[in-house]
């Protein structure tokens, strides 16, 4: 069993037509069949009882959808988390604040940031405003806070 026949199982449980099932997945309507032919040879036992206008799911397929429909949505929250941490942000930020602005008014936002990109490492300076500016001109600061 492959997520592409648990997809053809879904579509055409859904659908009840191999034309419109087909369709829908962007295939031949021969190789929907052939592909949900393969699945009932592995597993041994008919998905479907065709007639010459529709299919039903019989008894093994009513079974198999909801696992199948499961294996669905376990590939897609799969696909989203990798894509998720594909991008997820990583390197270092140094910033700077006046101590005139202490850790009160900025300890807030780093907390913040770092609940949304844990993968970040912060490093937090504190001096005067002269001494800041220089910093940053000179990139030892990526950013800092100034009065």
């Amino acid at each position: 069993m492959d997520l592409r026949q648990m997809e053809y199982l879904v579509a055409l449980a859904d659908e009840r037509q191999f034309t419109r099932a087909a369709e829908l997945m962007g295939i031949s309507q021969s190789g929907l069949s052939a592909a949900i032919r393969s699945l009932e040879d592995e597993l041994g036992t008919a998905l479907f009882t065709r007639t010459t206008r529709r299919v039903e799911p019989t008894e093994a397929g009513f079974a198999l959808l909801p696992y199948a429909r499961m294996m669905l949505e376990q590939a897609a929250g799969a696909r989203d988390a990798v894509v998720k941490a594909s991008r997820a942000v990583s390197g270092s930020l140094s910033i700077g604040a006046e101590q005139c602005l202490g850790l009160i008014e900025v300890s807030p936002l780093l907390d913040r940031f770092h609940r949304r990109h844990p993968q970040v490492e912060t490093m937090f300076t504190q001096c005067g405003s002269h001494d800041l500016i220089g910093m940053v001109r000179a990139g030892e600061l990526d950013v800092a806070f100034v009065a």
